[in-house]
């Protein structure tokens, strides 16, 4: 058995900037981050970096706010560019060192279980050794940091047939391992893609530019395609960043976000949303244009062919057969099958805290069923009251469905239980779909760090309502995504960082004139010195007795 004071499971932005921020705040603090991959980066590690992966942000906006991308020569980004996977995975190497953090890190180190003790965790995990053998081993802590993310886990391929197939079948998660090979292969011509995220469309461009024929099908059961957009986007008479967009204050006034009276502008929300009259988008899921060329111009020309239809099984000789009686032959099939909601680790606690974790699970008793809807029918109805238009979402509904519960963190990040029995032992990180990842790393990060010390003042007995509403909200709000299941945010990233900041004591405007304040986009660059100003907050309150 391996002790520790924390450890951090997963090495990606989330898991790398918060053990930065506890060695920086707790510099005697035993840490460990146990990754299962080989290397850093989470999705950017090396094995998930794929042939034409880049950032949807632009250089500056995504890195952290003490240690720069944009500008060093080392990674040769130029500005107004998107940064290349490999850039990226570098870059989160050079941090995890600069830092010392990588020599806390234990590689191939699946974890597979965790426990609740009586006053911490036992984690149990699976060793893959250089002779690819296998060992347990297992550790414990007091305190436990989960950055194992949303995209992790690829879902399998269900399509009927599959198991018949004989030409390369993969699902996106072979993008990297598999995809080079029939990108390369002279003897395959056709290659079709289901499915039109936005790593669909990074599927159709990677085959579309090495020269092959491409099938695209988006499926008429499904959800459609992905909202696309370039970088820059016309706003009146100038050309705006849409990251930009999304993160100035002005805009995200018109968006209605149940945790936006946090932003201190609580009179112009209500009076923007206290009517039954207002017009949105439903939907929070956005791609962005990064590629050398224009996707489309693949489409034109006949290259990539769209087919909106289902498919009905495949089969021997790459048969595809659709739904709408059509059927055709390719010479590859690569399926992007969304993520596994159900967390591949195993939480084993003791009766009664199981649920309270606010973790995914298939197997509430009925008296947890019970409570969590009586407390999201009162969540529904205070949160229709707030925003009335949301009461006529589209009328056509989402065709997709999970066979577990959503997830529900206090703030989007404490388990709600162990929270309101005054327990600080477990957090959740960077279980959120959002355009401003790095905000919500940094601020996420420190808010924990107060939060594991029992530095954060908490209304225990407002934490189940609290939680209720952060996980109804979204399933009101952009119903035409997975936000039912787990947060998405748009416009909803610099209200959410608000918040944190409120709780810890520190200051929510942060641009140096109310011009900036409102018109200004806010970036991670923002937030930079806010490990400082707490701990000087702290010294204050120390000082004052």
């Amino acid at each position: 058995m391996e002790p520790a004071d924390v450890i951090v499971v997963g090495a990606g932005i989330s898991g790398l900037c918060t053990a930065k921020t506890y060695k920086e705040l707790a510099p005697e603090t035993n840490i460990l981050i146990l990754e299962e991959r080989a290397t850093v980066g989470g999705v950017w590690c090396e094995a998930n970096l794929y042939e034409g992966i880049k950032t949807n942000n632009l250089v500056g906006l995504y890195e952290f706010s003490d240690f720069p991308l944009l500008g060093v020569s080392k990674y040769g980004v130029p500005e107004g560019s998107h940064i290349p996977g490999r850039v990226m995975y570098q870059y989160l190497t050079d941090y995890a060192k600069h830092f010392d953090v990588y020599s806390s890190i234990q590689f191939h180190t699946e974890v597979k279980e965790v426990e609740k003790l009586g006053d911490g965790w036992r984690i149990t995990a699976t060793k893959t050794n250089v002779n690819g053998s296998t060992t347990e081993k297992v550790y414990e802590c007091k305190k436990l940091i989960m950055c194992n993310g949303l995209a992790s886990t690829p879902r399998p391929i269900s399509i009927p047939g599959k198991e018949g197939f004989d030409r390369p079948i993969f699902n996106h998660g072979g993008l990297a391992r598999e995809a080079p090979a029939v990108a390369k292969d002279p003897s395959v011509n056709h290659v079709t893609v289901v499915g039109a995220s936005k790593i669909g469309y990074d599927a159709v461009h990677l085959f579309a530019s090495n020269g092959k024929q491409v099938e695209w099908v988006v499926r008429e059961s499904g959800g459609g395609a992905v909202w696309m957009s370039t970088p820059w986007i016309p706003l009146g008479p100038w050309m705006v960043m849409l990251e930009h967009v999304v993160t100035t204050r002005f805009f995200t006034w018109f968006s209605p976000c149940i945790w936006g009276h946090h932003d201190g502008f609580n009179w112009i929300r209500r009076l923007l949303h206290g009517t039954t009259v207002g017009s949105l988008f439903w939907n929070a899921r956005v791609g962005i244009h990064n590629y050398p060329t224009d996707i489309h111009d693949y489409i034109r020309s006949g290259q990539v062919t769209l087919r909106r239809t289902d498919i009905d099984h495949i089969g021997k000789g790459g048969s595809i057969e659709f739904t709408d009686g059509s059927h055709m032959q390719t010479d590859a099939l690569v399926a992007i099958t969304g993520w596994q909601l159900v967390p591949k680790i195993n939480h084993k606690t003791s009766e009664g805290i199981d649920n309270d974790l606010g973790v995914p699970s298939s197997s509430q008793t009925l008296e947890q069923e019970n409570f969590w809807k009586g407390l999201n029918a009162r969540a529904d109805q205070e949160i229709l009251k707030q925003f009335p238009y949301l009461r006529n979402p589209p009328a056509a509904k989402p065709p997709f469905t999970q066979t577990v519960t959503p997830f529900r963190l206090y703030r989007g990040i404490a388990p709600p239980g162990l929270t309101a029995k005054g327990e600080h032992s477990l957090v959740f990180l960077q279980m959120v779909h959002c355009t401003a990842n790095l905000i919500v790393a940094e601020t996420q990060a420190l808010w924990s760090f107060a939060y594991l010390n029992y530095k954060l003042p908490v209304d225990r007995s407002n934490v189940f309502w609290d939680t209720a509403l952060t996980s109804r909200y979204g399933k009101h709000r952009y119903p035409w995504g997975f936000s039912a299941w787990w947060p998405e945010f748009v416009y909803d990233a610099v209200p959410y960082a608000d918040m944190l900041l409120s709780d810890l004591g520190l200051r929510r405007w942060r641009k140096k004139s109310w011009r900036k304040e409102l018109f200004e986009g806010y970036s991670v660059h923002d937030y930079e010195g806010i490990n400082h100003e707490w701990v000087e907050t702290q010294q204050k309150k120390v000082t004052a007795g």
